[in-house]
């Protein structure tokens, strides 16, 4: 089979360009689910809600979830009830939901084009002249991927509240995710939820980072000339 040698800087682009994607993407399949949300409740110190008992809180969180992985309807989710029998989500509640789950739906289709991406990269390289330099390239990837999270973890550490606000700002209509304390959203989840959701993901992405990057050592590949 025929190399053009032509093709090359565009699988190492793609490629280095595929892996913070992937890495950055995956654990949301984690961190968005009940379980991740029963464990912060779990946390001690984490701040109970002053509307919902702590059944009702995950109950309601749950079908909020469930909506964002689209194993519950949109007309389930904002007519959900609480124990009182009234919705537990008000409009906006529910229109910013909307928005989060269009940019979740983004990120997850953007991780399923990455993976086949960085998988068509990897045979294109493993079978070229150039099969040498795919360690090379998985570390550029991942070298991407740690500049960009100790990035964003240096700037939550600094001024989590500022972070917050700008990340909003960049993904969802001005203002239509402010909200008060009393809303479900915020009794569901404060903001030391994200405080510690955001600490915990960057860590993971960064451990991601470091297998890959341990990983790219031992592939069995060997130098060869163009």
């Amino acid at each position: 089979m025929k190399f053009f040698r032509w093709i090359r800087p565009f699988a190492h682009i793609l490629f280095i360009l595929a892996i913070p994607l992937i890495l950055i993407v995956s654990p949301l399949y984690l961190f968005v689910s009940p379980g991740f949300v029963r464990y912060e409740y779990s946390r001690q110190g984490f701040p109970p809600a002053e509307r919902f008992s702590q059944e009702e809180r995950l109950r309601i969180s749950d079908v909020i979830l469930h909506y964002l992985r689209g194993k519950a309807s949109l007309k389930e989710m904002a007519t959900f009830p609480t124990t009182e029998g009234a919705p537990a989500l008000r409009k906006a509640e529910v229109e910013h939901l909307v928005d989060v789950k269009h940019v979740l739906d983004g990120f997850f289709t953007l991780h399923k084009i990455a993976i086949l991406i960085a998988c068509l990269s990897i045979i294109y390289l493993w079978y070229s002249p150039s099969r040498f330099l795919l360690p090379i390239y998985l570390r550029q990837g991942v070298w991407v991927t740690g500049g960009l999270i100790l990035l964003v973890l240096l700037s939550s550490v600094l001024n989590f509240d500022l972070f917050f606000t700008r990340f909003h700002e960049l993904f969802f209509p001005h203002g239509n995710w402010t909200f008060y304390v009393e809303d479900t959203l915020i009794q569901l989840y404060p903001l030391p939820f994200w405080s510690d959701t955001v600490l915990k993901l960057g860590l993971t992405i960064l451990l991601e980072g470091g297998v890959l990057y341990a990983l790219s050592y031992i592939l069995p590949v060997r130098s060869q000339s163009e």
